[in-house]
């Protein structure tokens, strides 16, 4: 009987193996056996071998769950194993060429890692570092006049670091790219300096500058406020977060102020002048305020008979509040974010514009659109010719603010738009020379990477990298072409961009999806880079929630972490690299590695 059963097993591996092996491959490509890899790994993913699974596992043999990377192989040896069981006759499988073996899979991936960085080493240490993964943090804009920064990441361990074209100028780019260099020299490491085009930006648009108004004075706890009249040196009329407020006058008032020792500042609540003591310090002068007064626009501030408006007000976006029902135009119009909008006689909560115009082509009532991270939705209820209509449907109790130059996702939509824009094909004259790596933003199709191949070619720069970024529905459908595109290509990697993809494909999908493309790219042998919101508490607040720590140690399966800015990014290198240094030494990706285990001792 128990022969009876692996006889079955044994021909359904041979007719598995027969399936997915029945295709061709150009040999003379630089990676065909990648391709090889990948293909088999596709049609063997495409059938329902869970029950198989439970059977060779029952058996002792390979259920192929962790042979992502060298799946033909691992079939072969079950089959060779039950075979010689059988004491049956069987094609020497292991000599197939066409399908890379273990090993030579394990080394091909690290070669392939090596787009992250790192120096070449005896072939024993290839196979102890293949699965280490590296660390990408991405510059922000005061890095072009930080050089320090710089220097200091790449101490700490940063194998990568990445520059984003869609903040600051090509001048910008070009310093921090040469600091990066000079400061490679100078600690003899070699990290890859990473480039992100743009792409498609659906981004919500500029809001209407407002000066918001701000309360001075407390009689229990007096607050300082400085008077000052410097026009010309970016000293603006606000309330600082150093908790000394600032009020800009004119000259006139600001000779009175010297010599006074009051002044009076007018309070519109009240309908009266509120008096404040004066005092000097440092040829600066302060009013000591133990009045709560509150301070708007159009405020004056008097020193007797010597009257001054405020000068200088600080102008920040228009806080525009969406709550739950509210409608909204998004428009194609390069209008200012608003509130209390009305057009062709409907009245909307608020209205934004949308900095991709192409977008309007391919939106439909009822589309769902989710914005700044998924933190407000709201549905496609009509369109006019200034733009779309939507219903709020998800915003917090007391209402979310809608603030510019946040994402904006519509996963019910087909976008087909090119990923490489002409604003990105400027931007690549820029980066070219300097660049290891581009990330190609919203890469949806195979068509895509070809046409950063093209360019690149036409440049002979065939040494860069190339990366494309998955972040939508459609290019999860469309992988596997974009992954055959790559293996075309001398070196690549792909991202997998959590933010947008999350709010793309649901957020209770993202764990099935991520793992489907670990697996697949690993059957491809192309490197992943795990991105968006590592470790954000730590980076923002010095502080990790137990989620953002499991979440990090998930990361160890990819070749690369991207973290983003943060004003604790040092001491968050330093947490994200000693938690992957702990999981690689009882994980190799999904392969879980039973070292002497010294907990339980």
């Amino acid at each position: 009987m128990q022969l009876n059963i692996i006889e079955d097993i044994l021909n359904d591996l041979k007719k598995i193996r027969e399936d997915i092996i029945n295709f061709e491959v150009d040999e003379s490509l630089k990676h065909y056996k990648s391709l090889s890899n990948l293909k088999a790994y596709l049609r063997l993913r495409a059938k329902d071998i869970t029950q198989l699974q439970d059977k060779l596992t029952s058996h002792g043999l390979s259920s192929f769950g962790r042979s992502q990377s060298s799946i033909v192989n691992a079939i072969n040896q079950d089959i060779i194993l039950l075979s010689k069981l059988l004491d049956s006759n069987f094609d020497d499988l292991s000599l197939d060429s066409n399908f890379v073996k273990f090993h030579e899979a394990k080394t091909i991936m690290y070669k392939n890692g090596k787009v992250f960085g790192g120096k070449d080493d005896d072939e024993h240490t290839h196979l102890q570092q293949i699965f280490k993964t590296r660390v990408m943090i991405t510059l922000p804009s005061e890095a072009k006049n930080s050089p320090q920064l710089i220097g200091e990441l790449i101490k700490n361990g940063a194998s990568i670091l990445r520059i984003n074209t869609a903040h600051d100028t090509p001048d910008d780019w070009n310093m921090m790219a040469k600091y990066i260099q000079n400061e490679n020299s100078r600690q003899n490491k070699d990290t890859k300096i990473y480039v992100d085009l743009a792409g498609p930006k659906n981004r919500t648009g500029k809001i209407k500058r407002v000066f918001s108004q701000f309360k001075i004075g407390s009689w229990r706890n007096p607050t300082v406020v400085e008077i000052t009249t410097n026009l010309d040196n970016n000293i603006f009329t606000t309330k600082n977060n150093n908790g000394i407020s600032t009020l800009v006058v004119n000259d006139e008032l600001f000779k009175r102020a010297k010599i006074s020792k009051s002044i009076k500042i007018y309070d519109f609540e009240r309908e009266k002048y509120i008096k404040y003591k004066l005092t000097k310090e440092n040829d600066k002068i302060y009013a000591i305020a133990n009045k709560k007064v509150t301070i708007f626009e159009k405020t004056i501030v008097k020193i007797k008979d010597t009257k001054s408006n405020l000068y200088n007000l600080e102008l920040n976006p228009l806080d525009i509040k969406l709550h739950r029902g509210d409608e909204l135009l998004i428009s194609h119009h390069d209008v200012l974010g608003d509130i209390n909008f009305e057009y062709e006689g409907k009245s909307y909560a608020s209205i934004i514009n949308c900095t991709n115009k192409e977008i309007f082509e391919h939106v439909k009532i009822n589309d769902d659109i989710f914005i700044d991270d998924g933190k407000i939705g709201c549905t496609i209820s009509h369109t006019n010719s200034y733009g779309i209509g939507c219903k709020v449907f998800l915003a917090k109790e007391n209402g979310t603010s809608l603030k510019e130059e946040k994402g904006i996702n519509f996963p019910n939509s087909d976008l087909i738009i090119p990923a490489i824009t002409p604003t990105d094909e400027k931007n690549l004259e820029t980066i070219v020379d300097f660049a290891d790596i581009i990330g190609i933003s919203f890469a949806q199709s195979a068509n895509d990477i070809k046409k950063l191949k093209d360019m690149l070619s036409i440049k002979e720069k065939f040494n860069i990298a190339i990366v494309p970024k998955i972040e939508t529905k459609l290019a999860i459908t469309n992988l596997p072409s974009i992954l055959e595109e790559l293996l075309g290509w001398e070196q690549f990697a792909i991202m997998i961009a959590r933010g947008d993809l999350a709010i793309e494909v649901g957020f209770d999908n993202l764990p099935y999806i991520q793992e489907e493309i670990f697996g697949i790219c690993e059957a491809a042998h192309i490197p992943v880079i795990y991105a968006t919101q590592i470790l954000e508490g730590k980076m923002k607040n010095n502080l990790p929630s137990r989620s953002e720590v499991t979440d990090a140690a998930f990361a160890q399966r990819a070749d690369c972490v991207m973290l983003n800015k943060g004003d604790f990014v040092i001491q968050t290198v330093s947490t994200l690299k000693q938690i992957l240094r702990s999981m690689h030494t009882i994980f190799q990706k999904n392969k879980q590695l039973l070292s002497c285990c010294e907990i339980f001792k």
